[in-house]
């Protein structure tokens, strides 16, 4: 192959230099043409027009007095018309010499160049090939490389796939070059067809469906074939407008011979482009797994088990069937459209600070409201599945409301002035233990709650001296999701609260001590498990417990 390498770089060389040389030729041969232009220029502004114009009436009137004698030569008898014409043009070239030695010129120039541009143009077809010979060793085409050839083999292959045939041709390219025109080089699918036809197989010409280079299939007809194709693309719009469908992979048409056990109907071969090529793939786990152990066992990312899974938790529990793999047809379809929809725009949030209140206290002064935009987006999906979203526009259709919140800046004092009974500080409700499992979160849970395990029954106790104003078990009121609570009133605006109490050791009007025993720990009203709900009010609003201690 290098000796052909050698020989093509040594063609391309001489033809660049042939096309120097013809540039050359062609500007010296149509010198005489230019001269002679000029030299008409020149004549025609020297005589001006009324000379030109007597000159083309004598023309013009020698010619009709020339058809005169013509036809009454003709009418006495035609040999005598053909010797008229004779001796009319030797008498117009002897008169008129000048101008048919220009036109011969003309004539003879324009010849010339059409018999280079024809010579040019057919060594420019010339090209360098490789013959191909059968097993008799007849030459029956060329091709431009031995990869051609292979290509040829490799898709006649395809085609006899699945028709227990086997390819028995014996082609082998000739070693030497050959200058033959491009035309009669073939392509791969002439090599196909011709390789074909020596298969003891029934052929048919149809046309073959390919998709990203590989056979699927033919049908009769390019134009059945076309319309299958958009048949698929029509049904994947769904009549929707505004909405266009292309196909995933790269499909090609190529018309050619094919065995007939591999042409189907256009409706049998819609069904097979549009049937699964990779089946759905299911994982069952036998006990709890988290995303990550079966990411690492099936092969397939965390970020694509939650997408083909929708509503999936990090640990999947066991017994459970996950979904690894989505099916895919042999033809995917993209559908893009643009579609609108409507979405909320968070309000703000505006933090105020209120001297008056205590740390720990907020309250909203303005409610916040959320805005509304409306959304135009592209939207791409790959077999029903949302592929891509771009936002190109987004429209507010009202503006939100930002929410004021007014926060305490008042300092808590830890020993405040309370009642008769009241000591002015506070002691821990629940002496068994002093874990918090939930602290105070303004406005979310407006309390601290106190837990550990196994503590059901375990004693309450007041953290500080007071009166009881509430001790009840709100069970079918609007209060139930307290359970069994109580309220003691500390005097000086300050009050606590315990709440989901399993019993309760004093009554609504009770005179209670720091430290006595008023309640047990329980499970009641809204709760998952038994802990004890403390809270502390300050002139009626809750403060943070742990402020106190």
């Amino acid at each position: 192959m290098d000796t052909v390498y050698r020989i093509s770089y040594y063609a391309g060389v001489q033809t660049v230099r042939l096309m120097h040389r013809l540039g050359r030729f062609f500007t010296l041969l149509f010198l005489p043409l230019r001269l002679l232009l000029k030299r008409v220029a020149t004549t025609v502004r020297k005589h001006r027009g009324r000379t030109l114009r007597a000159k083309l009436h004598t023309f013009t009137q020698y010619c009709f007095e020339a058809v005169q004698r013509v036809r009454a030569a003709w009418q006495k008898k035609p040999l005598l018309g053909i010797l008229q014409v004779l001796l009319l043009l030797i008498a117009a070239v002897r008169r008129y010499r000048h101008i048919v030695k220009g036109a011969v010129m003309v004539v003879a120039i324009v010849a010339t160049a059409w018999l280079l541009q024809e010579t040019f143009r057919y060594w420019n077809s010339i090209t360098f090939a490789l013959a191909l010979t059968d097993a008799e060793g007849e030459t029956f085409g060329y091709v431009s490389d031995e990869a051609q050839l292979q290509a040829g083999i490799a898709m006649a292959e395809e085609r006899l796939e699945m028709t227990g045939v086997t390819l028995e041709a014996d082609v082998k390219p000739d070693v030497s070059l050959h200058m033959i025109p491009q035309a009669n080089i073939l392509d791969k699918t002439e090599i196909c067809d011709y390789l074909l036809s020596h298969t003891n197989t029934a052929l048919s010409y149809a046309c073959g469906i390919y998709i990203d280079g590989a056979f699927h299939g033919a049908v009769i007809g390019h134009g059945n074939a076309e319309r299958l194709l958009e048949d698929i693309l029509v049904d994947s719009r769904k009549g929707q407008e505004g909405v266009t469908a292309s196909f995933f992979e790269t499909v090609e048409l190529i018309d050619g011979r094919y065995p007939e056990e591999r042409i189907m109907t256009p409706q049998d071969m819609t069904e097979q482009l549009v049937s699964e090529a990779v089946a759905q793939e299911y994982y069952e786990l036998k006990g709890a797994e988290t995303l990550t152990e079966i990411s690492q066992k099936t092969g397939v990312e965390e970020t694509v088990l939650r997408e083909l899974n929708p509503g999936v938790g990090y640990t999947v529990p066991g017994g459970q069937t996950l979904l690894i793999r989505r099916g895919e047809p042999h033809l995917q379809v993209l559908v893009s459209g643009t579609i609108q929809y409507e979405v909320d725009v968070p309000y703000a949030v505006k933090r105020v600070a209120d001297a008056s209140s205590y740390e720990g206290v907020e309250r909203v002064r303005t409610n916040g409201e959320n805005g509304r935009s409306r959304i135009t987006a592209t939207v791409t999906y790959l077999d029903g599945q949302q592929l891509s979203s771009v936002i190109t526009a987004s429209t507010v259709i009202r503006e939100p409301v930002t929410q004021v919140v007014a926060y305490g800046t008042k300092k808590i004092d830890k020993h405040y002035q309370g009642g008769a009974n009241a000591t002015g500080h506070f002691i821990w409700p629940v002496p068994e233990t002093r874990y918090v499992s939930q602290y105070y979160k303004s406005g979310v849970h407006n309390a601290i709650d106190i837990w550990s395990r196994d503590m059901t029954g375990q004693d309450i106790v007041a953290v500080d001296g007071g009166t009881v104003i509430v001790a009840e078990d709100p069970s079918g009121t609007s209060y139930w999701s307290y359970g069994k609570y109580i309220i003691i009133d500390h005097g000086g605006g300050y009050q606590t609260l315990y709440a989901h109490c399993h019993e309760l050791f004093v009554k609504e009007g009770d005179k209670v001590l720091q430290g006595q025993r008023i309640a047990s720990v329980g499970n009641t009203g809204r709760s998952t498990a038994p802990h004890l709900h403390f809270e502390v009010r300050v002139n009626g609003r809750a403060v943070n417990p742990m402020k106190f201690y």
